[in-house]
């Protein structure tokens, strides 16, 4: 302990009068300045601790104190300066000072974080205005009080008046209640009278299925009976008739197919599992067996969705073959494509044939609608409404945009996700005698 106190103590310097020459002017001029400006650091702390006491809701309260710290520390190293004017305790003075240095900068740190703060601490003005709008407030506050005083009493009035509405409105209800309970169980036997119409309508297209088809089938037999046993007895014209009429049997068989077909869409469904149409299109493409002037081109790889294999294949086979049906080019050409539209998979089926007028596009998804009048097309008018309720079904749309001479394009739109659409029982009148 005597040796730290020896070493902080040692005189073994010059004092700093000498550095002045001990001239009387000189040293009276550091001596006064010195005691001014550390008899002023030191009357600051105490008017900060004033404050402070006077003011408990001040905040940065810890920063007033590192301050008062700062200020006593650099005070000091003043009075030193005063002191090793005779005593060459430098030692302790550059001590004091290394103590005002660690003082000063950490309160310079802990000050940068707060100036955000200060600055945010409303103004004697802001506080003023806020005070006159409390006081504003305060008086409204009052006038509102007073009217919702009044709107109380009505309310309570108003709230006896709507229970007694409500009691009503809830007998009302339950009345409605028993109806409606009454109105399904209407409609559950109404469900259970339909679903055996539709059983009923299905034996019955099957019936006249049969009963159609067998008579036909003994016509077709007999036309061609009498076309190959009486051959040398028809002229042409006779053999003519005999082929047309095969050929409207035929024709008329085919009809009742694609009906049959119709009817059942909707009304059965398959198992659902996940298709690869790159294979539908391969077997459908090799079921149709198109003519070597015909190139059909795949534009892009197609997706796997899931659904029923047989009415997707029904909806490209019935476009592929309307396409090939009607091309009227030496070179035909038939592009199938795919693209994604969020939940959906947008398909084209285009055709460079002979293009379908703008006032015929909806026409042609019509049943036994038509625009060819030719009298031996294979065509029964069907095999475009048979692809457009799949598609619906599915919860698709479809459409054609084409240009005549140049051919048509078939686009329609089928979820990611397929999800059965119930469908309407369709009605059919076949107009036939």
């Amino acid at each position: 302990m005597e040796n730290f106190f020896s070493f902080f103590l040692s005189e073994n310097f010059i004092p700093h009068g000498h550095c002045y020459l001990w001239q009387p002017g000189l040293v009276w001029l550091h001596l006064l300045s010195d005691i001014i400006i550390a008899f002023s650091y030191y009357s600051i702390p105490l008017t900060l601790i004033y404050f402070v006491r006077k003011r408990e809701d001040i905040p940065f309260k810890n920063i007033f104190i590192l301050f008062g710290a700062f200020i006593i520390s650099c005070g000091t190293t003043h009075v030193m300066e005063v002191w090793t004017l005779w005593h060459p305790y430098y030692w302790l003075s550059g001590a004091m000072k290394a103590i005002t240095a660690f003082i000063s900068f950490y309160t310079a740190l802990i000050l940068i974080p707060l100036v955000p703060q200060a600055l945010a601490l409303p103004s004697p003005k802001q506080l003023e205005e806020a005070n006159q709008a409390l006081q504003a407030e305060i008086k409204e506050r009052k006038l509102v009080e007073s009217e919702l005083r009044q709107y109380k009493e009505r309310l309570e009035e108003l709230v006896e008046q709507r229970t007694n509405e409500l009691a009503t409105v809830n007998q009302h209800l339950q009345e409605e209640i028993v109806q409606r309970q009454h109105s399904q169980e209407q409609m559950a036997e109404l469900l259970k009278e339909l679903e055996s119409k539709n059983r009923e309508l299905n034996d019955f297209a099957y019936i006249v299925s049969h009963d159609l088809k067998a008579p036909l089938r003994g016509i077709g037999l007999l036309s061609e009976w009498l076309l190959t046993d009486y051959a040398d007895k028809f002229d042409d014209e006779g053999k003519n008739l005999v082929n047309r009429l095969i050929n409207r049997v035929q024709k008329l068989q085919r009809l009742i197919d694609s009906i049959l077909e119709y009817s059942r869409i909707g009304r059965s469904q398959g198992e659902k599992r996940e298709i690869d149409l790159n294979n539908i299109i391969t077997d459908v493409i090799e079921l149709l067996e198109p003519n070597k002037n015909i190139e059909i081109e795949i534009l892009n790889h197609l997706p796997k969705i899931n659904g029923e294999k047989t009415k997707i294949e029904q909806v490209f086979q019935n476009l592929l073959s309307n396409a090939i049906k009607f091309l009227d080019k030496p070179q035909g050409k038939i592009t199938v494509g795919c693209t994604e539209e969020n939940d959906y998979w947008r398909f084209s089926v285009s055709d460079n044939g002979p293009g379908i007028e703008e006032q015929y596009y909806a026409k042609i998804f019509q049943i036994f609608q038509k625009l060819s009048d030719t009298q031996d097309s294979e065509s029964t008018g069907i095999g475009l409404s048979i692809v457009k309720k799949i598609v619906e079904m599915y919860g698709g749309e479809i459409w054609v945009e084409s240009q005549v001479g140049k051919g048509s394009t078939f686009y329609f739109k089928l979820k990611k996700e397929l999800q059965v659409q119930p469908c309407a029982t369709p009605v059919l009148n076949l107009g036939l005698t």
